[in-house]
């Protein structure tokens, strides 16, 4: 659907497809399945070449990707298919954008910089060029990081350093509430939290990877934290440093561990199932991976800023890799 102004990149033929096998681990026993990768998406770039994927997004609706590009401060837009068609340019008036996705209207929504201290949610109507959109601050050093659509259309960002939610009203801009996790520092009370992209499960819940605290929340949907889990390590099943999460078609969790170069898979009742992944830039690998996203036809998206790419994983129900 091009609700965008158009844009011609020079696409390419997506990349073929590589099997690779990988060893799962249970958390009672070790198995082995054939793990797929699919593809990566193509991105276009300027002269350079420059491309640095920080965030991805999918849209529930369209099932559209959303792919944020700090090179060039863009975001570029894909369909289903894997084929972008849109990318924003300089009428945007992006600065610095940290996350962006689709909303329920076909808008591109981000998170951006004011200034160096503050920042704000910037909405992009059908030209790629600001609407006028002015949320509410809900602090006055308030700095989002992470922006996603909630399934009744409104907004929820997260300031991933203090730690504060807030969710907005998608037509207004009024501020619905706010709620702040933790007390801004990890465990040790020398790192910043440096919490991970959040995600609203099917319950009604909200996911958010704890980065620094190395445990992943779970909170109401008013914010107040539930419960945690994980544990802090390196050997199978542990987190070190957890950025991102994604709904598994089961009714479990996927989560990404940035430092580990893993996605680790648990149950509903958050119980280690395993982990797929290992270092490097071959298809299938991670190197510092930074975001990851899904989508409801059971693909999973994994963003790599330092290797300029998205990667693309389809997913089976019982958390295999199709």
């Amino acid at each position: 659907m091009n609700r965008f102004r158009p844009h011609h990149p020079s696409y390419t033929a997506l990349a073929g497809v590589a099997a690779l096998t990988a060893l799962l681990w249970s958390a009672t026993s070790a198995f082995s399945l054939t793990i797929r990768y699919e593809r990566t998406l193509e991105l276009s770039q300027d002269h350079d070449g420059r491309a640095r994927p920080v965030a991805v997004s999918c849209d529930g609706n369209q099932g559209e990707i959303c792919v944020t590009e700090s090179a060039y401060s863009a975001l570029h837009v894909f369909n289903a298919a894997g084929v972008e068609t849109f990318r924003t340019g300089g009428f945007a008036n992006l600065l610095s954008p940290n996350d962006g996705t689709v909303d329920h209207d076909g808008r591109l929504v981000a998170t951006t910089l004011i200034d160096g201290r503050r920042g704000t949610i910037s909405r992009l109507d059908i030209y790629g060029e600001p609407d006028g959109y002015r949320p509410e601050a809900p602090a006055d050093s308030w700095r989002p990081g992470h922006l996603i659509v909630m399934r009744d259309g409104h907004y929820l960002t997260l300031d991933t350093t203090s730690g504060l939610l807030a969710k907005h009203d998608a037509n207004t801009g009024a501020l619905l509430w706010s709620a702040t996790i933790g007390d801004g520092q990890a465990d040790d009370n020398t790192l910043e939290m440096d919490l991970g992209r959040p995600v609203e499960l099917g319950d009604g819940t909200i996911c958010v990877p704890g980065g620094n605290l190395h445990v992943v929340l779970i909170l109401s949907a008013e914010g107040k934290q539930l419960e945690s889990f994980g544990r802090v390590g390196s050997s199978p099943g542990r987190m070190f440093f957890p950025v991102a999460a994604a709904a598994a078609p089961d009714g479990g969790l996927f989560v990404l561990d940035q430092l580990r170069h893993k996605i680790l898979a648990f149950s509903a009742q958050h119980e280690f199932k395993y982990e797929y992944g290992s270092i490097g830039d071959a298809p299938g690998a991670f190197y510092h991976p930074v975001s990851m996203a899904a989508d409801a036809a059971g693909h999973l998206y994994v963003a790599q800023g330092f290797k300029s790419r998205v990667q693309v994983f389809s997913v089976l129900a019982d958390g295999a890799v199709e």
